[in-house]
């Protein structure tokens, strides 16, 4: 019997020289006995380990450096129960061995073919139409397949539900003959790092009449469409890393029929202001999320979020403010009178929610900005903080709460820390984590001229106290 070091010789030969895709399962998945087992194998342990590769439905073999199928009937006689197959990163270059591989799976629902530089189809071969009909998810991300390309193959694909195309350089979803996209039961698409740079690009897929996840996290667009079209059944949009600049963009996702989640961060738009005003604001303008950036918008976040946005907005009216008698009372309930002019209608289209916020929550400020009524109330709202410290020295006091008005500057809060938890203001790094994300990455406060408001601090949040030289 070979040695061990004898082979791992010859499996990493045989993987510098390419494998077949058997030799590949069989190294990973087929049960071998132990030293105890030595000599021929027969009868009902021979028997025991075909049923082993025969029951095999989940298949990893990624990196494997496949780039053959093998004998002619094998894979179909000895694992034909594969239901999910990871061919990631192997050297399959051609569609010959892919074809050759999935055919002989009559069960493939999922196929990963990521990372494998492969070359254009003219046509679909025969046999391969047969095995792409029971797909319901594939993945050709990095594969340097073109979005025509990947069509050709979709026709042939009526169940396809989820695709991963992303990293693939794609400019455009518009197929090129100008017809509609064979892609009537898509789910959720992933096109992530790509190259689409106007919403025009994406378009294309709206009248998908099923999908309801989108990924363009990490692409080119500068701004989402005002008033978008068709996506009636999306209701995941991810849009994370693309230079969206302006709250134009995010008040259109207002606008799309059924969507309830959203990915934003990492944008333009957010860049000047902390983590958790950011999301204050995404919550607010966008009335019907539900979850944002991954973390569940509860209804005591939402209203905090919309009331905070509210006093954001009264800073921005002209100094005679909102006149005291702008609400009125109607047989239909309660009416807002906006003062005529350039500056309310501004406004009003700046904020497209800012009325109906209003009539929601309630007039909270009547005056306008500067020193006046607006920040008067910012300063002298209270908040209910939790403080607690990391900090060695503060090891065995326990955490506080404490009321402090959303006008107290940050440097403030490090006095109170330093009473409370004994870290000197100088060595203290304060992080926030707000209400129902205690197991989230806290984030860092890091202006101390800032107020807690300003930071977007809330009532229930929890301001952890770290020593910098700890």
């Amino acid at each position: 019997m070979p040695s061990a070091s004898r082979r791992r010789s010859t499996l990493r030969l045989s993987a510098l020289m390419g494998r077949t895709f058997m030799e590949a399962l069989r190294a990973k998945y087929e049960y071998t006995k132990g030293a105890e087992g030595v000599g021929e194998l027969v009868g009902g342990e021979k028997t025991g380990r075909q049923q082993a590769l025969a029951t095999l439905s989940r298949v990893y073999l990624g990196e494997h450096q496949i780039s053959d199928p093998g004998a002619e009937g094998e894979i179909g006689r000895v694992c034909s129960a594969i239901e999910e197959l990871d061919l990631e990163a192997n050297s399959l270059t051609s569609w010959g061995p892919i074809v050759a591989i999935i055919s002989q799976l009559p069960r493939l629902h999922w196929l990963g073919l990521n990372r494998i530089p492969l070359e254009p189809l003219t046509a679909v071969p025969a046999d391969f139409v047969e095995a792409l009909r029971r797909l319901q998810t594939l993945c050709l991300s990095e594969t340097g397949v073109s979005w025509d390309q990947l069509l050709l193959l979709a026709a042939e694909m009526p169940e396809l539900a989820h695709l991963h195309f992303n990293g693939n350089a794609l400019t455009t979803t518009a197929p090129r003959d100008g017809g509609s996209i064979p892609l009537a039961k898509l789910q959720t698409l992933w096109l992530e790092g790509n190259q689409l740079s106007d919403w025009s690009a994406v378009e294309p897929l709206s009248s998908l009449p099923h999908l309801q996840v989108l990924n363009l996290n990490y692409n080119l667009l500068a701004a989402l469409p005002a008033a978008p079209q068709g996506f009636a059944a999306l209701r995941h949009l991810m849009c994370r890393g693309n230079p969206l600049a302006s709250w134009e963009s995010i008040d259109a996702l207002d606008r799309f029929p059924a969507l309830c989640e959203a990915r934003i961060a990492e944008l333009p738009l957010t860049a000047a202001i902390s983590g958790a005003v950011s999301r204050r604001v995404i919550i607010a303008r966008v009335g019907k999320l539900t979850t944002l950036n991954g973390s569940e918008v509860r209804r005591r976040e939402r209203e905090d979020a919309e009331r905070f946005y509210l006093r954001q907005v009264a800073q921005e009216y002209p100094e005679e403010g909102l006149p005291a008698g702008a609400f009125t009372e109607g047989p239909d309930g309660v009416a807002l009178t906006v003062p005529e002019g350039e500056v309310w209608a501004a406004l009003q289209k700046a904020h497209p929610r800012w009325r109906e916020l209003l009539l929601k929550h309630g007039t909270h400020v009547t005056a306008g900005h500067g020193d006046g009524n607006a920040r008067g109330v910012i300063a002298n709202e209270l908040l209910e903080i939790t403080l607690r410290a990391t900090a060695a020295e503060a090891a065995s006091l326990p955490q506080c709460s404490r009321r402090l008005p959303g006008g107290l500057p940050l440097k403030s809060v490090k006095m109170i820390a330093c009473q409370l938890f004994k870290v000197e203001p100088l060595k203290q790094q304060l992080l926030y984590s707000p209400p129902g994300q205690e197991k989230d990455i806290p984030e860092l406060l890091d202006d101390d001229e800032r107020s807690l408001c300003e930071l977007g601090v809330v009532s229930g949040g929890t301001i952890i106290v770290e020593d910098m030289n700890g």
